[in-house]
């Protein structure tokens, strides 16, 4: 389907009802999904087609979502990264990717990518993130695209997650 935007490794694009496969294949890894939603690995490929059903129309509805990442090197989908509203009041940016891909600069690739995105064509004025209280690698590709802390949030699990926020500078100067 339709292509967002492309980095020099990476391609971010809609994600299709025929991505269910490879997507289950990522979530259903038990350490992927460690700091993800529930905190649980998709057990079935109806979870896949879950998250589909919700980010296909979320995407056409809003005109943001939460895209597949393609490598271009391989073709292949390695991970998700994108928007999505945090209880409609504020846009929070959200990763994960195939935990055999880890390491190699991917998501703060396509964070940063989508940063400038969501500030340059769709016109977000702040974007938060929130990762689990103890997940250092995630708030580290955070702070690495100029995120700074916000404090501290119980989440609806009752665990407690760090939000780090960005304001777009150039709404806020003008």
């Amino acid at each position: 389907m339709g292509k967002i935007l492309e980095t020099e490794r990476l391609i971010l694009r809609t994600w299709t009802y025929a991505d269910d496969e490879r997507l289950f294949e990522i979530c259903s890894d038990a350490e992927t999904m460690l700091h993800i939603g529930d905190r649980q690995p998709y057990e079935s490929i109806e979870a896949a087609r879950e998250f589909l059903n919700w980010a296909v129309p979320y995407q056409l509805k809003m005109g943001f979502c939460r895209w597949a990442v393609i490598e271009k090197q391989s073709g292949e989908i390695i991970g998700s990264c994108g928007f999505a509203f945090r209880d409609m009041e504020e846009v929070e940016i959200g990763y994960l990717f195939a935990r055999e891909v880890w390491g190699k600069g991917f998501a703060t690739e396509a964070a940063r990518a989508c940063l400038k995105y969501g500030f340059d064509k769709i016109g977000f004025e702040t974007i938060i993130g929130l990762t689990d209280l103890d997940h250092e690698k995630s708030q580290n590709v955070l702070r690495k695209i100029g995120f700074r802390e916000r404090g501290v949030v119980r989440n609806p699990d009752g665990n407690l997650d760090l939000v780090l926020e960005i304001t777009n500078q150039d709404k806020t100067d003008s």
